[in-house]
């Protein structure tokens, strides 16, 4: 059949529009991987940060801070600190062991990628694949790791980022590029923090910090609790999790493109067909998971168990989230083992210290950034420089005579902005609770609609933040899964990746919370729009 000039006029607009936004998220990546190695990046922010110190030291910014304990706030007055001082500089050559050392991405991951790599090296996830998903649409498997990963930052980081290494593994497995799942479960795992069906850490502590602020200034509490933005974040990540899949399906993936030569990396047998072998392997690490979660959940059933709360709960805030990372190192030990010793790709007890020896190898390029990395995150909030201007920024706010819904809009967009320099978002909440939730009440906003305003615009832009200890870790994942030798990924590679994502979070949550706006809809169990 012949095709009309108005469908094909039609047809060449679209991918018009799809070459500019390509042209665009290329353009990202191209200008973010002409900035230094990410060793050498970080070196210069530390010397950006130290000069920052000296030119704007003694400046001073009094605020209202809160308590995320509901304990009431105090007047704080946060002065910028000169960095060159005998203090700061001792205390940076006597403890930069432990700084770094302590970096957390490196600690999580460190742990993590031994028993992922294990469990990689044997094959356990390559088999796993061809047993579920193999020849499933790719579809399907995107919008599986979305909502996973939208739902891991429930356990907070180690859950974002275990589920962002685990997804790199799967995808390899898939012969799909590890990179799509690398971006897309780092992206989605970030946007999570406004889009949840549980209720995580991160609602435990804005919670506190509101009730903190209300009851000191003798606003209601009673709408104050965990679940205030439960059904917007639930709904949220229902939605969500259909947009990233069409995110990825029609952007990402052409982005990324497609594996190179997956034989770069190690991911078991490349089979169609799963052997006899296998199946009785993976039969074996079926028994192995089932015993050990059994036992898991024994564990948890006592009201005295150790990995319940003082108050005897398991969620939101218990030692049981708080060991996420410790059970699923120990979860992917037990399973690649157990399916290793059956395929006999672990001869002998001796082979698992060099296995897990080849899975910490992977982590040597991320080391090497994390030195720098470590120091200049330290550096620069022992300066104060994000607090202060976090509290400055607020103020303006409050003085700025924006209203309505653009008052939201705007809320949101200014989380964004000082996502660029200040990347903890119960500490963001701190400073700009006690200013915005007092300034929102008095129009009419409940002091859960704020926080929501603050939700999106903070979540949203987490993955391409460029601050973020956890770029440099995603850079060197990136690394470790590199089907292509000609490439060599950069930050630009995870802010381009991760863009789209951004941007679809930005809108679809704005949506979103428009629709709850014009219906005045409940955002959790008993909790307004506005006050009545």
């Amino acid at each position: 059949m012949k095709q009309s000039k108005g469908e094909s006029g039609m047809e060449k607009t679209k991918e018009e529009k799809k070459g500019l936004f390509f042209r665009f998220i290329n353009g990202v990546e191209v200008i973010g991987n002409k900035l230094p190695h990410p060793f050498y990046l970080f070196t210069i922010l530390i010397v950006v940060a130290i000069v920052l110190s000296v030119i704007f030291a003694g400046v001073s910014v009094t605020y209202e801070s809160a308590s995320s304990k509901g304990t009431g706030g105090e007047i704080v007055t946060v002065t910028i600190k000169n960095l060159l001082n005998k203090e700061t500089i001792n205390y940076v050559t006597q403890n930069l062991y432990s700084i770094y050392y302590n970096f957390s991405p490196m600690m999580m991951m460190g742990l993590l990628m031994l028993s992922i790599g294990l469990a990689e090296q044997v094959g356990l996830f390559g088999a796993f694949i061809k047993r579920t998903i193999a020849g499933v649409r790719p579809a399907f498997v995107f919008a599986i790791v979305s909502f996973i990963a939208i739902n891991a930052n429930t356990a907070s980081n180690a859950g974002i980022l275990g589920c962002t290494a685990v997804a790199a593994a799967v995808f390899a497995s898939m012969g799909y590029n590890p990179w799509l799942g690398i971006i897309l479960a780092y992206a989605a795992g970030n946007a999570g923090m406004s889009a949840n069906v549980f209720v995580g850490n991160l609602d435990v502590l804005l919670s506190g910090i509101n009730e903190s602020v209300c009851s000191s200034l003798g606003i209601d509490t009673s709408t104050v609790h965990v679940l205030q933005n439960w059904y917007f974040m639930f709904a949220c990540a229902i939605i969500l999790t259909v947009v990233f899949t069409v995110v990825t399906t029609k952007f990402v993936r052409g982005f990324i493109g497609e594996a190179k030569d997956l034989s770069l990396i190690q991911i078991g047998s490349s089979d169609k067909d799963l052997s006899p072998l296998e199946h009785k392997a993976l039969r074996n690490t079926a028994i192995a998971a089932v015993i050990y979660l059994a036992l898991l959940v024994i564990i948890c059933i006592p009201q005295n168990s150790v990995f319940r709360a003082d108050d005897g709960s398991l969620v939101p805030n218990s030692p049981l989230l708080k060991s996420v990372l410790t059970l699923l190192f120990l979860f992917f030990m037990v399973t690649g083992i157990a399916y290793g010793r059956t395929t006999g790709a672990l001869k002998d007890w001796n082979s698992l210290p060099k296995m897990l020896a080849g899975s910490i190898n992977s982590m040597v390029n991320f080391m090497v950034i994390a030195l720098p990395a470590s120091l200049f995150i330290y550096l620069f909030n022992a300066s104060n420089i994000p607090t202060a201007l976090g509290a400055a920024g607020a103020e303006w706010i409050k003085t700025s005579g924006i209203n309505g819904f653009g008052l939201i809009v705007f809320i949101v967009f200014f989380s964004t902005f000082l996502n660029l320099f200040m990347t903890s978002g119960s500490s963001k909440w701190m400073i700009l609770a006690p200013i915005l939730i007092p300034m929102l009440y008095a129009i009419g906003f409940s002091p859960a609609l704020t926080t929501v305003a603050y939700r999106i615009g903070d979540s949203a832009t987490n993955a391409i933040a460029p601050i973020s200890s956890d770029v440099a870790l995603i850079v060197g994942l990136l690394g470790k899964y590199n089907t292509d030798k000609s490439k060599t990924p950069g930050m630009g590679t995870v802010f381009a990746g991760c863009m789209p994502y951004a941007i679809a979070t930005m809108i679809t949550e704005l949506l979103i919370l428009g629709v709850w706006w014009a219906f005045n809809l409940p955002l959790g169990p008993g909790v307004t729009m506005f006050i009545k």
